[in-house]
């Protein structure tokens, strides 16, 4: 049975229609001003006729503004109610940090999503706006992570910054050492931002005290997890899984 997931984050909204590992998503800019009816018009113009059977839907939001204008949109469109991640809902994770309600749902999704692929302990690199990582330990306990800046926050402020640098298209270039200012912002960018995440996973493992699996999601995702050091397992819609897992787990 299909479900819609959907993950609003400080850049984009994707939402998804299916279940793990079988999706069909979507993807729209968030923005803060728009209105439930612009909302629901953009899902009927976009997601699929009504006539796929949607069993239930379920959201998770790092941006609480838009929340109650989506979730009435998103109510008006399914003809069901949605599971808001957060507070209250079932995970299967014990989350065993200072302050749990810190924690973005998006990263526990992720991590519900890591634990239902390849068990614990996992690492989870999200590669998007920000680039994090979260730590869940062998007994299920997610104990924590890293947040950096992520590639085009990287790229925005190193142009920015600076009076002579431009900006570059996120590719990789042909040598590590660039032969001018382009593909050296470029290598920068690309293999620094590699480099960056090996030595976080690195240290990561060393303080867990034992071997864990890598998975890497997040929209950099599939232009980053090839130039790590590490043996890693890419998936695209791991947001996505981990709320159908949460949704399983709820219904």
């Amino acid at each position: 049975m299909n479900i819609i997931a959907v993950d609003i984050g400080n850049t984009e909204t994707c939402i998804g229609i299916g279940n793990i590992n079988t999706w069909e998503s979507f993807r729209f800019t968030t923005r803060t001003t728009i209105t439930s009816d612009e909302w629901l018009m953009m899902m009927k113009a976009t997601l699929p006729d009504n006539d796929v059977k949607i069993e239930g839907t379920i959201v998770c939001s790092v941006v609480p503004q838009v929340n109650n204008i989506f979730i009435d949109a998103l109510t008006r469109y399914s003809s069901s109610t949605p599971i808001l991640l957060g507070p209250g809902i079932k995970t299967g994770l014990s989350v065993k940090i200072d302050n749990p309600k810190e924690l973005g749902p998006d990263r526990i999704a992720n991590s519900v999503g890591g634990v239902d692929k390849v068990g614990s302990p996992v690492i989870i690199v999200d590669l998007g706006t920000a680039t994090t990582l979260d730590v869940v330990n062998s007994r299920k306990e997610y104990i924590g992570g890293l947040i950096a800046p992520g590639l085009k926050i990287s790229l925005e402020a190193l142009v920015n910054k600076t009076a002579s640098l431009k900006s570059v298209d996120f590719a990789v270039p042909e040598s590590i050492i660039g032969r001018n200012t382009y593909d050296a912002i470029q290598s920068g960018l690309i293999y620094g931002h590699a480099s960056l995440v090996d030595g976080l996973i690195e240290k990561s493992i060393q303080e867990l005290g034992e071997e864990a699996s890598v998975i890497v999601t997040g929209g950099f995702g599939s232009l980053i997890h090839e130039y790590l050091n590490f043996s890693v397992r890419y998936y695209e819609n791991l947001t996505l899984d981990g709320l159908a897992k949460i949704y399983q787990i709820n219904s």
